[in-house]
């Protein structure tokens, strides 16, 4: 409650802090033995964890997956709010952007969606793209998986400079057909590269009719993906930051996403 070691504090308020020390382990041995039965339900082999939060939530998650070298942090996410948007919480949010570690970020809306497909599989030709392939590979179980390339058009910029040149939407129509066949290019890598990694792949070249991660979501949707596999840094478009596009999908998805960051910690 107080961040502070109790034994520091004067007699009163030291027997009160120690005994709402106590209360607090053990409503945590509570919640994790709770823990233990449905995660051994699920087929886990399993041991609780109560740990101390004597820092930022984040920090003492991070701290204790570091310190039992964890492969993997999953982390439920709140539903969605009256507009509509996903809401990760301050901690999950925290543990995407800052933990070494990947972490496997699983929507509350993920129970009403149909999750039998495949992996979809976030390529853009990157290490980082490349990397979260070759980790989801060794952390869930085998199946099929879409290997995803989405390009964006310049020809639907065009009709806005249609008026001041003739040759601009000629010229756009050209670069699409180029992109397009750099997609289509991008994507058979991204297939070889999945079955290197030991995925059973098909590829998948989308137009984005939006936003990148909108593109993503709907592919998703309309394979009833499994989860979706981003690397931190990867899934740059034509005018898409690095990671922005990212982080878009794990705070849009109903569906289960794995953030492979750039760099794990050593282990």
């Amino acid at each position: 409650m107080l961040h502070s070691d109790p034994a520091g504090l004067p007699g009163a308020l030291r027997d009160a802090a120690e005994e709402l020390d106590r209360a607090d382990l053990e409503a945590a041995q509570q919640a994790a033995a709770a823990g233990v039965r449905l995660a051994t339900a699920a087929r886990f082999d399993v041991e609780a964890l109560p740990v101390r939060e004597s820092r930022k939530t984040w920090r003492t998650l991070v701290g204790a997956a570091e310190g039992c070298r964890a492969s993997l942090i999953v982390a439920g996410a709140h539903g969605l709010s009256g507009v509509g948007r996903a809401l990760l919480g301050s901690v999950s949010t925290a543990l995407v952007h800052h933990s070494r570690v990947p972490v496997l970020v699983v929507p509350a809306t993920a129970r009403d969606e149909q999750t039998d497909g495949p992996l979809l599989l976030c390529y853009d030709g990157s290490e980082p793209a490349k990397r979260a392939m070759t980790q989801a590979s060794r952390l869930l179980a085998p199946r099929p998986a879409l290997v995803l390339h989405v390009w964006e058009s310049w020809a639907a910029e065009a009709p806005a400079l249609a008026g001041v040149s003739r040759s601009v939407q000629g010229m756009a129509t050209e670069l699409d057909e180029i992109a397009d066949a750099q997609s289509r290019d991008a994507t058979a890598d991204g297939v070889a590269s999945a079955e290197l990694a030991g995925f059973d792949a098909t590829g998948l070249s989308v137009l984005a009719a939006g936003p990148t991660w909108s593109a993503v979501l709907d592919a998703a949707g309309e394979h009833a993906c499994a989860a979706i596999v981003v690397g931190s840094r990867a899934l740059s478009g034509i005018s898409a930051a690095l990671g922005s596009v990212s982080t878009a999908v794990v705070h849009h998805s109903r569906r289960p996403v794995l953030v492979v960051p750039t760099e794990e910690a050593e282990r």
